[in-house]
């Protein structure tokens, strides 16, 4: 857990990559800023993208707000990259 303020958005994406890998169990070496998180690239389903929530908060040790929890701020690492910047 990473009770500290977030970084950059490449520590973010860093931070992400750790998490989906830890999460999903998937090689995440290939993953760019730009991968998609559904409709192509990781391709993951709406159970996925909870998961994925909850584990970004526990990392964290903070919440991200209901209305945040939109599909286009979860639509490609670097849009949740910035999500995260902005609001932890």
């Amino acid at each position: 857990m990473n009770t500290t303020t977030v970084g950059t958005r490449e520590e973010i994406f860093e931070d992400l990559k750790k998490i989906i890998n830890d999460t999903f169990k998937i090689n995440t070496e290939n993953l760019d800023i730009a991968t998609k998180l559904f409709n192509g690239g990781l391709s993951l389903n709406s159970i996925q993208l909870i998961e994925l929530t909850v584990a970004i908060e526990n990392f964290y040790d903070k919440q991200l707000a209901t209305e945040l929890l939109t599909e286009e701020n979860f639509q490609d690492i670097i849009t949740l990259a910035e999500v995260i910047k902005n609001n932890f």
